[in-house]
């Protein structure tokens, strides 16, 4: 990681957001590790800054270039959550689950399932879905 990355983290770990919004936007030629974390760094201090739409764009590019990161999914997610975009969100989740196993997104499976059990996702197609992952997550139902 550069120094640069690094002061950016420590922004971020104290919450100044708009400030490592700055620094990182003007980042270049990085190795491609080093500009995949730039993206995760960015899209998250986007959500945080209530960016949401902004945050996706990034996660989104991050997910082309390392379609099993994590983060960047559950920021994808969280940000369509935030917008009330269900939908969307619930695509995010399935496609990245579909062929990722799940680590951050086991709680998030979990309250899916108590979503599905309280009435709250009612189409049968994304519930029996999200029971299918949660099951190859080992969740229990």
């Amino acid at each position: 990681m550069t120094d640069k990355l690094q002061k950016v983290k420590n922004l971020i770990d104290n919450g100044h957001y708009e400030p490592a919004i700055d620094i990182l936007n003007n980042l270049n030629g990085l190795s491609p590790k080093d500009e995949r974390y730039r993206l995760l760094l960015l899209s998250y201090s986007l959500y945080n800054i209530r960016k949401y739409n902004l945050a996706i764009t990034i996660a989104e590019t991050l997910l082309q270039k390392n379609s099993n990161n994590e983060y960047a999914s559950q920021i994808k997610y969280l940000s369509c959550v935030e917008l009330k975009d269900y939908d969307r969100a619930l695509d995010e989740i399935i496609s990245f689950l579909s062929v990722n196993k799940a680590n951050l997104y086991k709680i998030t499976l979990e309250e899916l399932l108590t979503d599905i059990k309280d009435g709250f996702i009612n189409n049968k197609d994304i519930s029996d879905k999200i029971k299918e992952l949660a099951l190859n997550n080992n969740i229990s139902l």
